[in-house]
């Protein structure tokens, strides 16, 4: 063989080489493609996945929220019909406590009562009047005051004094003084009365000092008079 020739077989032989290493490279190149289609099948297989697993997870949280969110309701309705629950029955009945009047009997006033006089009150047993007329503002007493050896009782209102004389434990009424509107006579004579209602009621009476006087046997109505009009009258009997 010449050099030529083997020069040549050389050549060829370096391409036949050649080749097998560029199919070999093809073969090589067209396998590996096939990786990222199994990576892309996994990547979709985890997304999946990942999704099912937040949507579950979503739902979870929904449900738990809408359990907690009932029972909050419930908790809350409990709590408002404990708070505007009605009053019982013993509430309702309950007796209201009256104001207490801590001041003491002695000194509770009571208020008179309307009572007219008359020469019949004279002489009469001052039990029944005085209890009628309520606690007076004073009450005084003295002994043997009288000409037949009595003693004196005398019960002070505001605007009226009667006096008694006690004999054998009974008081009788000897003197009337009436100085205030709230008592009158049995005839509606009482303080500021005029003059001629007096006369219309009693007559012209005698005029003794500063009072005219009508008599009834042993006992007198004794009126005063100030600018026409009653100031004072006074029932009266000697004992």
């Amino acid at each position: 063989m010449n050099k030529k020739s083997a020069t040549l077989l050389a050549i060829v032989a370096a391409l036949t080489m050649s080749c097998v290493a560029c199919d070999s490279k093809k073969e090589e190149s067209s396998a590996a493609p096939e990786l990222p289609v199994l990576s892309t099948e996994a990547d979709t297989t985890a997304e999946s996945t990942t999704e099912a697993v937040t949507e579950n997870t979503a739902d979870s949280k929904a449900e738990t929220s809408a359990t907690v969110s009932t029972e909050a309701e419930e908790t809350t309705t409990t709590e408002t019909t404990t708070v505007t629950e009605a009053p019982t029955e013993a509430q309702t009945q309950a007796p209201q406590t009256e104001p207490q009047n801590n001041q003491p009997d002695e000194q509770v006033q009571q208020e008179p009562q309307k009572v007219t006089f008359s020469f019949d009150t004279l002489l009469k047993n001052a039990s029944g009047i005085v209890s009628s007329l309520g606690t007076p503002l004073n009450v005084s007493t003295a002994p043997s005051c009288y000409t037949n050896g009595a003693d004196s009782k005398i019960y002070e209102y505001d605007g009226l004094t009667i006096e008694c004389y006690v004999l054998d434990g009974a008081e009788n009424i000897c003197c009337v003084t009436i100085t205030s509107n709230k008592f009158s006579t049995d005839k509606a004579i009482t303080i500021g009365s005029s003059q001629a209602d007096v006369e219309a009621a009693y007559g012209a009476g005698e005029a003794s000092g500063d009072y005219t006087v009508y008599y009834s046997g042993d006992k007198e109505l004794d009126v005063k008079y100030s600018n026409g009009a009653v100031t004072e009258l006074l029932f009266y009997t000697a004992v």
